[in-house]
């Protein structure tokens, strides 16, 4: 009875550092955390909301956001609006940081541990033993890894600011040479329909004899 109250006691050890491990893989990946600091960089410096949809539910919320911003004449701060809500070159960028996100969580986790038994016969002796396997390789080298992955994750963040803020310039500036195309397409219809006008004008003074020909 003796003998086998310090193996017991060993296997519930090592049942408590299983659990201990388990309990210290549980990090998950927060898109809302995830995306919290380009939201900042959006309302800070553009004024605007970001949003990037998980569900079916999520992603008909946000057509119609966009479906009622295209419903009112567009301004430049509508435009830059819905390029934030509809680009799928941002959503990508949002998928690459949930990508950054998930390397992060699974270099904060542990490996599974496992458990090995042994029987050892000698004579009419049974001796089981109890073995707890994990890697201690991987425990070493994990404070390194969640710095290295970390760091990628911020200069992931880093990154999607960037191309979130670009495309806002992007698509305010598109949106002041569309009005531009558009103002100088006005203008030349004006001046096509002043010279048709002036054109009649000539064909009927012809006509009426006050214009020669050659006038």
């Amino acid at each position: 009875m003796s003998a086998t109250r310090p193996a017991w006691r060993g296997f519930r050890h090592a049942l408590l550092l299983a659990a201990a491990v388990v309990l210290a893989g549980c990090a998950t990946v927060d898109t809302e955390r995830d995306l919290a600091p380009v939201q900042k960089a959006a309302t800070d410096h553009l004024g605007k909301s970001l949003a990037w949809p998980q569900t079916d539910a999520a992603r008909d919320e946000v057509s119609k956001r966009v479906a009622d911003l295209l419903v009112k004449p567009l301004d430049a701060d509508a435009a830059v609006q819905v390029a934030l809500l509809n680009n799928r070159g941002l959503r990508a960028a949002f998928h690459d940081l949930g990508i950054a996100d998930a390397d992060l969580v699974q270099a904060g986790r542990l490996p599974n541990p496992g458990f090995a038994f042994a029987r050892k016969t000698q004579g009419s002796a049974v001796e089981i033993e109890r073995l707890f396997v994990f890697n201690i390789a991987h425990l070493i080298a994990m404070p390194l890894t969640i710095e290295l992955e970390s760091r990628r994750f911020d200069q992931t963040q880093r990154l999607v600011t960037q191309q979130m803020l670009a495309l806002a310039a992007q698509t305010r500036q598109a949106y002041y040479l569309a009005v531009a195309a558009d103002e100088s397409l006005r203008y030349q219809r004006q001046v096509m329909a002043a010279a048709e006008a002036a054109a009649e004008l000539s064909r009927r003074m012809a006509e009426v004899g006050n214009w020669n020909r050659l006038q």
